[in-house]
């Protein structure tokens, strides 16, 4: 896998989504399931949807948290790499269950996400070969984040959603942590 790509031009951050999904919140569900013995269970069990969730607003926040510029989330929705998780729940499945997550968070919290056939590695190919797909992928990118307004945030909206889904990691504090962040690297 690849690491995210810096656009220092644009002084945009693209953060790989599948890798971080490879790396840490697959083994953070896996982990988290395997305790309250639910990895038997359906994709669609209330209790699976609660550490999916969990695990992927948190992994998404913290390491939004921990870029010092602007940034978009990037996931290739047309493939994901081997992972342990495949054991319980097909590729297909996890593909639009992640897919259909990253649209409700994007509509909650002010991160924004760039769903994408290209892999992150065809997308920097695109980039270093100047191909026009490749600049056109950037636009809508830097067009997304740019939409953003963080001052007209208000967090009601995630806050009656984490608790209709017991998310309690999802706290004020947390929340101003974000916006504040997101707000300083504006």
């Amino acid at each position: 896998m690849m690491s995210d790509i810096t656009l220092k031009n644009h002084d945009i951050e693209i953060i790989d989504f599948n890798e971080l999904y490879n790396t840490e919140i697959q083994y953070s569900i896996i982990e988290s399931l395997y305790e309250l013995d639910l990895l038997d269970y359906s994709i669609n069990n209330i209790n699976i949807k609660r550490w999916f969730l969990h695990q992927i607003i948190y992994s998404v926040c913290e390491k939004v948290l921990s870029k010092d510029t602007k940034s978009i989330v990037y996931f290739n929705n047309t493939q994901l790499e081997e992972n342990h998780l495949m054991k319980y729940f097909s590729e297909t499945e996890q593909l639009n269950y992640i897919t259909n997550i990253l649209r409700r968070i994007e509509k909650l919290l002010p991160v924004k996400f760039y769903i994408s056939k290209y892999s992150i590695e065809y997308l920097n190919h695109l980039i270093n070969t100047n191909d026009g797909r490749g600049y056109t992928t950037i636009n809508s990118m830097i067009s997304k984040i740019n939409s953003i307004d963080i001052t007209k945030f208000t967090f009601s909206k995630i806050k009656s959603f984490t608790k209709k889904y017991e998310l309690s990691f999802l706290n004020t504090d947390y929340f101003n942590r974000l916006s504040t962040k997101l707000l300083i690297i504006r």
